[in-house]
């Protein structure tokens, strides 16, 4: 007898809400959902992390994507913009390996490629944070923070002042610091051992509520149907700079339409 590959709709939903049940802000999915469309959060967290009471988020979104026609894109986890016009990337990395400098380095130079028009000054580049929340000490010194900023080494280490900015939180860190306690919310599963009740209020609605779970069972979903997507680009992009294949045989493998595979045609045309 073959075995049953697909699951029901039913099974989705009870293997979505024990994961739920699971989740911490050190998940990506459960992150994601916790902050999105919500600024005062995200406001919440930066001015603790950062250490700037005065800093107003005027605008944040989830899962921000930074398209790269030449190589690799990204997706960023939270995208913040504060009252100064600093771009703030925030990013939770649950594996080692995901919080590697080069990754660092990657956001960084994605953030300022997409920040000026055809023709903008390079003095227009906003203030740019990469904020890297792991789980584990990244440095393994004990620390809270790692923040990482360039200097000039002859100049007696000066900063650079290029306006670029990386910091590692430490997801290990203990401490009855408003930090260590942001760490410790961080790392929570049950909204009730919660410090702040800020976060303790979301973590409520997304976990205990049915409105709240119906909301991160439809994330859940969506979020699997945009790497699915993502999938079909990156085939795409790959046959069509091979060359081989018509672009009506490139819809059908990939599963985008002729008119979307011409679309990318055309883009990996101009950027060669």
């Amino acid at each position: 007898m073959r075995r049953k590959i697909l699951k029901t709709k039913e099974q989705r939903r009870i293997e979505q809400l024990s994961k739920i049940e699971e989740f911490t802000l050190l998940d990506d999915t459960y992150m994601n959902a916790f902050f999105n469309e919500q600024p005062e959060l995200v406001q919440f967290v930066l001015r603790i992390i950062m250490g700037k009471e005065s800093l107003i988020v005027k605008n944040s979104v989830t899962q921000k994507p930074l398209k790269n026609i030449q190589g690799r894109s990204l997706i960023l986890d939270v995208d913040a913009v504060d009252q100064n016009g600093t771009e703030i990337d925030i990013e939770v990395q649950g594996e080692r390996s995901g919080a590697h400098p080069k990754r660092a380095r990657m956001h960084i130079s994605m953030l300022d490629s997409n920040a000026l028009l055809p023709g903008e000054n390079f003095t227009e580049l906003p203030e740019t944070y990469v904020i890297f929340i792991t789980s584990d000490d990244y440095f393994e010194k004990d620390l809270p923070l790692y923040t990482v900023d360039r200097r000039i080494k002859e100049l007696d280490m000066e900063l650079f002042k290029d306006e670029e900015h990386i910091i590692y939180v430490n997801g290990k860190y203990n401490s009855d610091t408003e930090l260590g306690k942001l760490i410790h919310d961080f790392r929570c599963k049950k909204p009730e051992d919660m410090n702040y009740k800020i976060l303790a209020d979301r973590a409520y609605m997304l976990k205990e509520t049915e409105g709240g779970r119906n909301a991160m069972c439809a994330i859940m979903e969506e979020l699997c149907d945009d790497r699915a997507d993502e999938i079909k680009v990156e085939i795409a992009i790959k046959l069509i700079k091979r060359g081989k294949l018509s672009y009506e045989e490139i819809a059908e493998d990939s599963g985008l339409t002729l008119e979307e595979v011409n679309e990318l045609a055309e883009e990996v045309s101009l950027n060669k």
